[in-house]
């Protein structure tokens, strides 16, 4: 096959893991023997050339320069012109290479203009969902809701279930009656049932649609590399990680707040936590430091850079707990090194978590942003031998089906059919 991705960022460009496994994607299926060239755009400024691919790297992002985070602006001028260029560049490399399906994946910083120039090339379109972009680019109103309502909303007391069903009929009512509906041309692959119930709720529709759980590489371990959980890695205490990009979304503060009960709960202890991840997010740090203080756990927590993927099992091998209180997650990578790596896993039961991370049997869930609820759950964990272990051995057994090679030949054969 011929395929061209089109992804907003590519390596050595890269924020998140979705432009990692874009990447992981196409020198897979490049060395399947598929023609493969990348559209992607110039931000962040370096290059770098890959074996069996051709990477066009001309697309304009709305997005600022060093710092994605920082909110865009340009004259509408500036934004016209951009949006040409764009939409050009995408049509010259369509006739120049004339691939046989078009794989779209993230095009967040892009303008919807470019997503109606994909829709009108007569080629076959497939989307990769693994994020609400799309929902973003065509019902932002939608997606607006769904944060503010339910991702970011903080309730002090549930409300009874009686009324919550009740609100729940009279919105569908209405929404049935109201609610725009789009149409794309092209299939969909969603990475979690989470995702593709999402795009439902948000009234898209696709010529087809399939779930293909993500997956990563796992290394070969002898059953020596693996840190024996029936014991703590250093004696006499208790040491939690949190991996992932510090932002509000991850729910870091949710494990800070959670902190002083889990102190207070396990006075033998040294009760030790760690936060690794990209920290460029400066209004959220400052956050969490004053959330610190506030605390008074300054002494109890560290910062430290995030590492390569390659070093994620022994980083897990070095800790106890591995905590991941995400207010929203479609499906996560580093969750699935994470139960590979057998560390007992604490996560939200929010978005695709569930999926993988079954309570009580591959690792245990907690209500998002509820940190009496994470506290138990560490304090469980720590105190119960038993637990630590089985959570262990069931996690490392479910992760081995989440592989690379297992999404690869999933993703190949929905492209062949679409062709």
């Amino acid at each position: 096959m011929k395929i061209l991705f089109l992804s907003n960022l590519y390596p050595p460009n890269i924020v998140g893991g979705y432009e990692r496994l874009c990447f992981e994607v196409a020198n897979g299926l490049a060395e399947s023997g598929h023609h493969v060239t990348v559209l992607t755009s110039d931000y962040g400024g370096k290059v770098q050339d890959f074996p069996n691919q051709i990477v066009e790297r001309s697309l304009k992002l709305f997005a600022t320069e060093g710092d994605i985070y920082q909110p865009f602006s340009c004259s509408p001028e500036q934004r016209a012109a951009m949006n040409v260029n764009n939409a050009d560049m995408l049509t010259r490399v369509v006739e120049q290479f004339a691939p046989n399906v078009i794989f779209v994946w993230n095009l967040y910083f892009l303008d919807p203009s470019l997503l109606n120039a994909i829709q009108q090339i007569k080629r076959s379109n497939v989307f990769l969902l693994t994020d609400n972009w799309l929902i973003a680019f065509l019902n932002a109103s939608f997606i607006q809701d769904y944060f503010s309502q339910r991702v970011y909303s903080h309730h002090s007391k549930p409300e009874p279930q009686y009324l919550l069903n009740a609100k729940q009929k009279a919105k569908s009512w209405i929404e049935k009656r109201t609610k725009p509906s789009f149409l794309m041309r092209g299939r969909a692959i969603f990475a979690s049932r989470f995702m593709c119930n999402l795009y439902s709720e948000a009234n898209f529709h696709f010529d087809g649609k399939t779930i293909i759980y993500h997956g990563v590489n796992l290394a070969e371990h002898s059953e020596k590399d693996f840190a024996i959980r029936r014991q703590f890695v250093v004696k006499g205490e208790v040491r939690l990680l949190v991996a992932g990009r510090i932002v509000e979304i991850k729910g870091v503060h949710t494990v800070i707040e959670a902190l002083p009960s889990i102190i207070r709960a396990l006075p033998e202890a040294r009760v030790i936590l760690t936060i690794l991840g990209d920290d460029h997010d400066q209004p959220y740090m400052e956050r969490l430091h004053a959330r610190i203080a506030e605390m008074e756990v300054a002494d109890m927590v560290n910062f430290v850079k995030p590492v390569v993927e390659e070093d994620l099992f022994n980083l897990f091998q070095n800790y106890d707990i591995y905590l991941f209180p995400s207010l929203y997650e479609p499906f996560s990578l580093t969750l699935i090194h994470a139960l590979a790596a057998g560390i007992p896993t604490i996560a939200s039961n929010v978005g695709g978590n569930p999926e993988i991370v079954h309570h009580m049997q591959t690792g245990m869930l907690f209500p998002k942003g509820n940190a009496q609820k994470l506290a138990e759950a560490v304090i469980r964990l720590v105190l119960n031998v038993n637990l630590r272990q089985s959570i262990s051995e069931k996690a490392r057994k479910m992760a081995s089906h989440y592989t690379f090679g297992k999404m690869l030949g999933e993703v190949e054969k929905y492209l062949e059919k679409t062709r």
